[in-house]
């Protein structure tokens, strides 16, 4: 179902480049007038009536232009998220934040546009992400969602940004479907330096792997399949294998094949990030949760002393967070307890089935004696446990920060970081949060979550089975 802030709420960036939300009034008013049942009508069918308002040559000029801000405000939030997802997935473990991608793509102009309106003024004419999306959108060919997520991840400053922190927007499958056996040899030769015979096993899963998936995806291309590459099923990988031994006689399980595929896909894609001037992988210290504290305690200091400095931070961050998340999920368990006995067993299961299996709410119900998704929702209140735990963190972080900062910074430093420490922790444990909630949203199901706090969520409920087991 529709939900009426997004086509009425404008999501921009301040002068600072912080995220703001901004009602616009003339969107609101044309919604009420127009949908007064929003919030029961799916957001494909409200985007399908607007985009055709939009489009009609025989609407009202001003319902035409409403409709239009409206749908952009909805591009916004929709930019926003997939800058969001991009940070969750690929920040942490490559260097930025998903702060740092917003200024390529959320640079719409609708309050703008709003006021040349009212005075009649001319648009300029700079055309932004937002413009072109709407000017290709056709609703029958897909969701503005997927519109969205194409344009975001298609824009040039962007995928530059991400190639220069190591990250190629292409999936493995589609990496192996666009290179040929030639071009492998001479990576494998040049970039690599494998033998003949590594080189010659590999050209030969290759060859197999197109003769089986890459064909298939022709055949569904033809039929008219517009759907990404996927991770070949069971059966595909058994065909492979299947394929492989009949040409060469080699004798591979489908896990085998699929590890094997997926290992020669990881060389391509350093291989494809190197050749447009990208950066490898590599140990980075510009890591979100750490450089805001390196900079503003550390950055005078030699290297040796900053890199002992993240050394011991890193150790500290996570030791905190493991602390803040035991504290607060044994004292949310016996909160649960005052209202209801034998209600440990249950709590934990749920968390454990959502955060390290992946599993829906719709899953977890029955086997923990409930029978509808809401109502294993309200039973975790997921939102209230991790707002307890980002202020235990901050409460513990923030003097264990203090003492290690004591050992390399003089008097005056360190009085002018405990003026800022709070706000530099809040941003960082922001962060963390934020890519919580992001994956809560956008779930890969019977996959553990990859966060950071499902991963020490996960550590901490391993650990207290452990003891417990151990205690019984």
């Amino acid at each position: 179902m529709a939900l009426v802030s997004k086509y009425c709420e404008f999501v921009k960036l301040d002068s600072n480049s912080n995220r703001r939300v901004e009602m616009i009034a003339v969107a609101q008013n044309y919604l009420q007038k127009h949908f007064s049942g929003l919030s029961d009508i799916a957001d494909a069918a409200v985007q399908r009536n607007l985009w055709q308002q939009m489009q009609s040559k025989n609407a009202n000029s001003e319902d035409a232009y409403l409709a239009e801000i409206c749908l952009r405000c909805y591009i916004s939030h929709q930019v926003y998220q997939v800058c969001l997802d991009l940070g969750m997935k690929f920040g942490s473990s490559n260097g930025f934040d998903y702060k740092d991608l917003l200024p390529f793509v959320l640079d719409d102009e609708v309050l703008a546009m709003v006021q040349r309106s009212s005075r009649r003024t001319q648009v300029n004419s700079y055309q932004s992400l937002a413009t072109t999306v709407l000017k290709t959108f056709d609703p029958v060919r897909g969701s503005l969602n997927t519109w969205v997520n194409r344009y975001v991840k298609q824009q040039p400053e962007l995928k530059r940004f991400l190639l220069q922190h190591g990250v190629f927007l292409v999936s493995d499958w589609a990496l192996l479907n666009d290179t040929n056996s030639k071009e492998i040899h001479r990576i494998l030769t040049s970039m690599y330096g494998l033998t003949a015979l590594e080189i010659e096993q590999t050209c030969e899963l290759l060859v197999s792997y197109h003769a089986i998936y890459r064909e298939e995806r022709l055949q569904q291309r033809l039929h008219g399949s517009t759907l990404p590459c996927q991770v070949p099923t069971s059966a595909q990988l058994t065909r492979i294998a299947k394929h492989l031994q009949g040409a060469t006689g080699r004798v591979l399980s489908g896990d085998a094949v699929l590890r094997q595929l997926q290992a020669i896909a990881a060389k391509l894609r350093r291989y494809r990030i190197a050749a447009q001037g990208g950066a490898v992988s590599s140990v980075s210290l510009d890591r979100p949760e750490i450089q805001p504290l390196v900079e503003s305690s550390v950055s005078t200091q030699e290297d040796g002393e900053e890199i002992e400095f993240l050394r011991l931070y890193q150790k500290q961050f996570v030791a905190s967070l493991d602390e803040a998340i035991a504290v607060v999920v044994e004292d949310f368990i016996i909160r649960l307890q005052r209202k209801r006995q034998s209600v440990e067993e249950s709590f934990v299961t749920a968390l454990h089935l959502f955060h390290c299996q992946g599993r829906s709410m719709n899953q977890i119900a029955p086997q923990i004696g409930l029978k509808k998704q809401y109502e294993v929702t309200r039973f975790l209140k997921l939102n209230e446990l991790r707002a307890d735990i980002r202020q235990k963190l901050l409460i513990i972080l923030r003097s264990q920060v203090l003492e290690i900062a004591k050992s390399f910074t003089d008097s005056q430093s360190l009085q002018n970081l405990e003026q800022k420490v709070d706000a530099i922790l809040d941003e960082q444990i922001s962060s963390i949060m934020e890519e919580a909630q992001s994956e809560v949203r956008n779930p890969v199901r019977d996959q553990p979550l990859k966060g950071m706090l499902s991963r020490r969520l996960c550590h901490y409920l391993d650990l207290r089975k452990s003891r417990h087991k151990f205690s019984s």
